[in-house]
């Protein structure tokens, strides 16, 4: 669970004496050093179709991960039971599985001075109203939303679903080496996929969801169902077109999902590896300088924000793509001991799990032109607002993907588009930016503003 700024409440002094308790139980079991990641979270999760609940969950969690090194190696194990008896129990297996396990030097707890605290600014990423909001009211706003996406049209007849969900949470992350963070966050999502009635008993899905740290920064469930409808009813008559290799204007959904296929080239981990495609390309250029991206831990009220990483690290803003150059890899604290830095504060996690590489609010930063005189630039080509199945290489970056859309001619979206496969690969892509967009909104935890590709593989019919 993400969070803000460290939290006083009752409930999280509660979790860090049990983080306490588990850090000594491992001391008296042998473990050289130890770290307790202690999370307490509530969940909620609600679908709708045609004026009914399909589905609704409601969870609360509390758990424990105990980490432990001994003589350099790590056993690691995750309980739901924080009774004193229970830790000491669970002190002990991970000291056992630790004896058992390989030993690696890199195998290290971030100290305090390799984390120093920096409280920075309140990142604002806990909203009592969304606590307070109670089951019926996030059920009646599902069963609203379903209902107005109904209205948007009279082409829409029914809905894939409509949903709302929410969560709120403390984390606590403690180690043997005194360090001790605790943060606490929220957020609400919503969402609708509307169906509107095409040709021959087909139909056209149109699908808009968004998600937001506080109520108050949420659009209102008319915007969402809205955005939904236009969507589905856009794409009545779509058809396929001859292959072609033509520029590609890419939606902001498009160009985050790309971004989101991307992000696990930038791992340390994978480079290590030699596992990704941007090995040996550290400070060289790999875009246009239309293209930042930015991987951003510290914005306020981010929905992937947080004060600290799953270490206790703290976060930062990472450049990763500086104008078109590649600027750095991300790295927790085992990659960056075994690559020979720091870390960058990446180390994404849940109590359930040993921290592993992440992101935070990543980005590619917006540019200075409108998403019409983009379009505007356009003789011929393919405005892409929608992807299929699976089709990207993580070691390559090859990419290639069904796709939805509109054909372009003369600036302007002439028809809707489907029954066709975007292909390039991610270098190319990045250094065929021709145009990056000024409308970067931060919907998601992965974001990205429109862009405009030189040249792809359209391959449809005929191909």
């Amino acid at each position: 669970m993400s969070g803000s700024m460290p939290t006083a409440t009752a409930e999280g002094a509660a979790l860090e004496s049990v983080a306490a308790e588990a850090l000594e139980c491992a001391r008296k079991a042998g473990a050289a050093h130890a770290e307790a990641c202690v999370e307490s979270t509530r969940d909620f999760a609600v679908r709708v179709r045609g004026g009914a609940i399909e589905s609704l969950k409601q969870s609360g969690t509390r758990g424990l991960g105990l980490r432990v090194i001994v003589g350099d190696a790590v056993g690691f194990v995750a309980s739901t039971d924080l009774r004193s008896e229970a830790l000491a129990d669970l002190a002990r297996r991970a000291v056992t599985l630790a004896r058992f396990s390989t030993p690696d030097p890199a195998n290290a707890l971030p100290t305090p001075s390799d984390a120093v605290a920096d409280a920075g600014p309140d990142l604002a990423l806990f909203d009592p109203a969304i606590v307070e909001r109670t089951a019926d009211e996030r059920v009646r706003m599902a069963l609203d939303l379903e209902r107005l996406t109904l209205a948007h049209h009279p082409r829409i007849q029914r809905t894939d679903a409509c949903g709302v969900s929410s969560n709120a949470g403390t984390v606590i992350v403690a180690n043997t080496h005194g360090l001790v963070r605790a943060w606490s966050g929220t957020a609400m999502s919503l969402f609708s996929v509307a169906l509107a009635d095409d040709r021959d008993g087909k139909q056209q899905m149109g699908g808009f969801g968004v998600s937001k740290r506080t109520l108050a920064d949420l659009p209102p469930v008319e915007a969402v169902a809205a955005e939904a409808g236009r969507r589905a009813v856009a794409r009545i008559g779509a058809r396929s077109v001859p292959s072609a290799r033509v520029p590609v204007v890419m939606h902001p959904d498009v160009a985050a999902a790309w971004l989101t296929e991307m992000v696990e080239a930038f791992s340390g981990e994978a480079v290590l590896k030699k596992a990704s495609w941007l090995t040996g390309k550290l400070d060289q250029t790999i875009a246009t300088p239309r293209v930042s991206i930015i991987d951003d831990g510290r914005m306020t009220r981010g929905v992937g924000s947080q004060p600290c990483d799953g270490e206790g690290v703290p976060t930062r803003r990472n450049v990763l793509v500086d104008r078109g150059r590649l600027a750095m890899f991300t790295y927790d604290t085992y990659t960056a001991r075994r690559a020979g830095t720091r870390s960058t504060g990446n180390a994404s996690r849940s109590y359930a799990s040993v921290p592993a590489i992440g992101y935070h609010d990543l980005h590619i930063a917006a540019g200075d032109e409108s998403p019409e005189a983009i379009l505007a630039r356009v003789d011929r080509g393919f405005y892409m607002d929608d992807q299929g199945s699976f089709g990207f290489n993580e070691v390559t970056g090859d990419y290639s993907f069904q796709a939805q859309g509109f054909w372009i001619e003369k600036g302007e979206k002439a028809f809707p588009v489907d029954g066709v496969t975007v292909a390039s690969s991610s270098l190319a892509m990045l250094a065929a930016v021709e145009a990056v967009g000024n409308d970067l909104a931060f919907d998601n935890d992965v974001c990205a503003p429109t862009l405009l590709i030189g040249e792809m593989t359209v391959s449809g019919a005929g191909s």
